[in-house]
C-alpha cells in the first residue's frame, strides 16, 4: 500500500480541529481523513452545469417551448435542462405571468 504525506498548514482551522477531535476522540489526521470523506460523499452526486450565454429572446422562447404542455415545474429544473441562469429563468417566468402565459403555484 502506497502512503501520501501531505503538508498542511491547519493554522486557520486549528481551533475548529481541536473541537472535533476532542468531540469524536480521534486523532488529528483521522479527522481530516473523515472531512475529506465526507466531501468527497457530497460532492460525487453534483453535476456541473455550465451555462450558456444566449440572448434574453432566445432564452424567453425556449423557455416557452420547454413548460408547454407542462402542468407544473419548477424555475429550477428549467435553469438546468435549458443550462440558462436562474436569475434570468426567474425573470422571464415574471414576464411570462405578467403576459398571463404562466400562473404562479398555489
Amino acid at each position: 500500500m502506497q502512503r501520501y504525506v501531505y503538508p498542511v498548514d491547519l493554522t486557520e482551522v486549528e481551533k475548529e480541529l481541536d473541537i472535533i477531535i476532542k468531540k469524536l476522540k480521534i486523532s488529528k489526521a483521522e479527522a481530516i481523513r473523515e472531512a475529506i470523506r465526507h466531501y468527497a460523499e457530497e460532492l460525487r452526486g453534483l453535476e456541473v452545469v455550465e451555462l450558456r450565454d444566449i440572448p434574453r429572446e432566445q432564452a424567453k422562447r425556449e423557455i416557452i417551448e420547454f413548460i408547454t404542455g407542462k402542468e407544473r415545474i419548477r424555475a429550477d429544473e428549467i435553469a438546468d435542462a435549458l443550462r440558462i441562469d436562474l436569475s434570468l429563468v426567474n425573470d422571464i417566468l415574471l414576464e411570462l405571468w405578467e403576459e398571463g402565459y404562466v400562473e404562479p403555484e398555489d
